[in-house]
């Protein structure tokens, strides 16, 4: 039998920690959704004005996205590992400060823990898997995990309910912390940051990253892109799309909610596709992506007024195929890590990820302003995603493709 050497892991060592990481990560994807199923309750309990209930909602994603920034060095310079455990015990400890809030400040506070905490979960597990795993698998992988994580999703909605009703939400919630406790301390004991016995890493200076990304040109064009991908997406699936087929299709929240659950199964199966098309099929970031995201713009525009005309069987393919379409946005990940590999790798995911999350909430954002100012026209609004995703895919044509190597 042939020795394995820091260039050839283990192969059950690296599975277990891709088993530990993405199973961190459905962790973390569940409190990312988990508050709008627990909103009454936090409202009715802490005495919550709708204002107030969505600053708490809110206070993780604006934490997430800001942690991106200093995350990516800090990566970079000291190792996932530490950092992951770190941060997963704070995220517990925001935990269990939301499970014993008794006002708008103790939610706000444990939400926006919550947020830093597990800001680093899916960051931290790609920088991982750039040294545990061939360049190759870099998109499957990525693609598998994001779509494992859409499981916390599911989690976050009616077992969560269930949970809650049977045993209060804040046993819940404390229950949850625990376990977020028992991943951090299986990343501690069982992940390490490279296959070599000794454990170095390669230091980067902890700013010098930044330079060499605002200098790059294709860093923006996929900044840009990630905006207006994950914003697009979160318009629908995250706020936008059960109100908009109520009102403008005259679904019921149930039919409504239906659909919606097309567009995650989508995402789901599409994920590892995605990236096992662009690892070994074509062999090319950039073609699956601008094909992928050109579906997305025409499916998108369909919420322009088109969608209220079809046929109301053809709708479920629709919402799947929106699904398949975004699926391939995690592609951008693999090509910024080749655009900028080594010891920038992290620092580089980390800001596009940050383009990512204040995409999301930009966009949401920006929509209800103009459905505000323009008499709640849903079609004006919708506007805005697809129009920006227009100028991003025009934009992304002049990015330097990358291939795994």
């Amino acid at each position: 039998m042939a020795l394995l050497t820091p260039d050839s892991p283990s192969p059950s060592r690296k599975w277990q920690i891709f088993a530990i990481l993405a199973g961190f990560y459905v962790v973390a994807y569940f409190y990312r959704v988990s508050a709008a199923v627990i909103a009454q309750d936090l409202q009715q309990d802490l005495g919550l004005t709708t204002e107030q209930l969505g600053n708490v909602s809110s206070a993780l994603f604006y934490a997430f996205a800001f942690t991106q920034l200093p995350l990516g060095p800090i990566l970079d310079r000291y190792g996932p590992r530490r950092v992951i455990f770190t941060l997963g015990l704070i995220t517990a400890i925001g935990a269990v400060l939301l499970a014993g809030a008794q006002g708008y400040a103790g939610a706000l506070a444990g939400r926006a823990l919550i947020g830093l905490g597990t800001a680093c979960v899916l960051m931290g597990s790609l920088k991982t898997y750039t040294a545990w795993f061939e360049p190759r698998q870099f998109a499957t992988l990525a693609g598998a995990q994001i779509a494992l994580g859409n499981f916390g999703n599911l989690l976050a909605t009616s077992p969560l309910s269930w949970a809650a009703s049977n045993f209060g939400w804040r046993s819940t919630f404390m229950a949850v912390a625990f376990l977020t406790t028992c991943f951090a301390l299986a990343v501690l004991v069982i992940v390490r940051d490279t296959p070599d016995p000794s454990g170095a890493t390669v230091r980067a200076p902890l700013l010098a990253g930044w330079g060499t990304l605002v200098r790059t040109p294709s860093f923006w064009l996929l900044g840009l892109l990630a905006f207006f991908w994950y914003g697009g997406y979160m318009a629908v699936q995250g706020l936008w799309g059960a109100p908009y087929l109520i009102r403008e299709l005259g679904q019921t929240p149930s039919e409504a909610a239906r659909l919606l659950l097309f567009t995650a199964v989508g995402f789901i199966i599409g994920c590892p596709l995605a990236g096992r098309l662009s690892d070994r099929l074509l062999a090319s970031r950039k073609k699956v992506l601008l094909a992928g995201q050109l579906g997305l713009l025409a499916l998108l525009s369909l919420f322009l007024g088109p969608l209220a005309r079809f046929p109301e069987a053809l709708l479920p393919y629709v919402f799947f195929l929106f699904g398949l379409c975004v699926s391939t946005g995690p592609i951008l990940y693999a090509q910024t890590k080749e655009l900028f590999p080594g010891p920038l790798a992290a620092t580089a995911m980390t800001s596009i990820n940050f383009f990512v999350v204040i995409g999301a909430a930009l966009t949401q954002q920006v929509m209800g302003y103009i459905m505000r100012d323009q008499g709640g026209d849903f079609h004006r609004a919708f506007a805005f995603p697809t129009l920006g995703l227009s100028l991003a895919w025009l934009g992304y044509l002049f990015c330097r493709d990358t291939r795994p190597r």
